[in-house]
């Protein structure tokens, strides 16, 4: 298909999906709406979603849930295990609670419950949370033996890995439990408490309910819908998806705005950047030897200090590009020893066209994911530690080494310069 024939099929593609798709009323309505975690930035906050486990897993909280949730949970998870677990739904559907005690990150543990029985000695349910980050350290026998050795008189040990991908456990004391679970416990609760849950605990438990809908189900009515709007409309919506404004790419917008308001006040000049690449130059690296370079588009720079953040982690490093030999050579036999601080795959021999010359700092902030929940956020965290980075003694000193001798670098140009000159003006034979 030629490129007018490809461009008239995606308009009328997306032409008819706006007007001949109902379901996009629907989608809307199951997503629309006041969401308190979402405007908190709560989604994939491990922390956070333990937090609101132990709210409702507490019978003595304000949710009007009682012990409801907590134990149509636990019978769903014991249940649907593929396990030989010594307790079965029915005991914990038979048994009293007569009391609820929860912990957060009791020695480094998520959420741990003691259930203390009418006619029984005590539980105790170890609990791990993982939403983003994986089961690490053999952390999760170490967790165990912390419990089995603290509560060794406990009637039953439950060991329960609540994961959002269902990564099975390291441990096999573990039983695996689901965000689903977590759901459909929850709608069962409401559901059967609806009289005694108040109108303020109604809305965070719907709010929490709708969040698990649309960030961890995958057979919900949203994903439901959201898939046979794509089954009829999959070329308009794969056009919009390669459109999109993605995550990464607004915060690196947001974050050469950031750079660019405080300039004054940081004392840099923002030179030609790019979508994974942000450069700019000291305020004393802006003179005639540093506006003469040919290395970066619509940019005249030499030497820059460039902001990479097309990698796992951003860095921030100075480069010279296309650099003149004879300047350039003695500040890279230079850069092998402080106040500079070389790059760990710094070459024997000297780049000809790119040529990092200090490394200023590689932050631990993860830029690589497609699961950047603000932008904004992400943008300030890197230019925050962008600004301590560049402003470090060692790196001033650098930035002092290279600005004097800049003039050389105008001195290099101009020889050049007029070397070409002389050349252009030699008769023809």
């Amino acid at each position: 298909m030629s490129d007018p024939e490809q461009i008239k099929a995606d308009y009328e593609a997306l032409n008819e999906l706006i007007v001949n798709c109902p379901e996009f009323d629907e989608l809307e309505a199951l997503l629309g709406g006041f969401n308190l975690f979402q405007v908190l930035k709560f989604e994939y906050g491990e922390i956070r979603h333990s937090n609101v486990l132990a709210w409702i897993l507490d019978p003595a909280e304000s949710h009007g849930l009682d012990d409801t949730f907590l134990k149509k949970w636990l019978m769903r998870v014991v249940h649907e295990a593929d396990h030989n677990f010594p307790i079965s739904a029915v005991d914990i559907d038979s048994g009293e609670l007569v009391k609820v005690e929860v912990r957060r990150e009791w020695e480094n543990i998520d959420l741990l419950l003691i259930l203390q029985w009418a006619k029984q000695k005590p539980w105790v349910v170890c609990i791990e949370n993982k939403i983003h980050t994986k089961q690490h350290s053999a952390q999760l026998s170490r967790y165990r033996k912390i419990v089995e050795n603290t509560f060794p008189h406990a009637s039953q040990q439950v060991f329960l890995f609540l994961t959002r991908s269902e990564e099975p456990p390291q441990d096999a004391a573990y039983l695996p439990a689901s965000f689903t679970q977590i759901h459909q416990a929850l709608v069962e609760s409401m559901r059967s408490r609806e009289k005694a849950i108040g109108s303020e605990p109604k809305v965070l438990l719907q709010n929490y309910v709708r969040l698990l809908e649309e960030k961890f189900m995958d057979e919900s009515d949203i994903a439901r819908t959201a898939l046979k709007i794509y089954q009829q409309h999959r070329r308009a919506l794969d056009v919009i998806f390669e459109h999109r404004p993605d995550n990464l790419g607004m915060a690196s917008s947001a974050l050469r705005e950031l750079l660019a308001q405080n300039s004054d006040k940081l004392g840099i000049v923002m030179a030609a950047s790019a979508k994974f690449y942000i450069r700019f130059i000291p305020k004393i690296w802006d003179v005639p030897g540093n506006t003469q370079g040919k290395a970066w588009p619509s940019s005249n720079r030499t030497v820059v200090f460039e902001l990479n953040i097309s990698g796992k982690r951003p860095y921030l490093y100075i480069v010279a590009g296309k650099a003149p030999d004879s300047w350039v050579e003695p500040i890279w036999l230079m850069s092998d020893s402080a106040p500079f601080r070389p790059s760990q795959y710094r070459q024997k021999k000297r780049p000809n066209t790119w040529c990092t010359l200090h490394i200023a700092g590689h932050s631990k902030i993860k830029v690589d994911t497609d699961e950047i929940a603000d932008p904004a956020e992400l943008a300030q965290r890197v230019f925050d530690w962008c600004v301590k980075s560049f402003q470090e003694p060692q790196t001033e000193q650098v930035v002092q080494i290279i600005a004097d001798r800049l003039p050389d670098l105008e001195m290099v140009y101009h020889a050049s310069a007029i070397q070409d000159t002389d050349s252009s003006s030699l008769p023809l034979v």
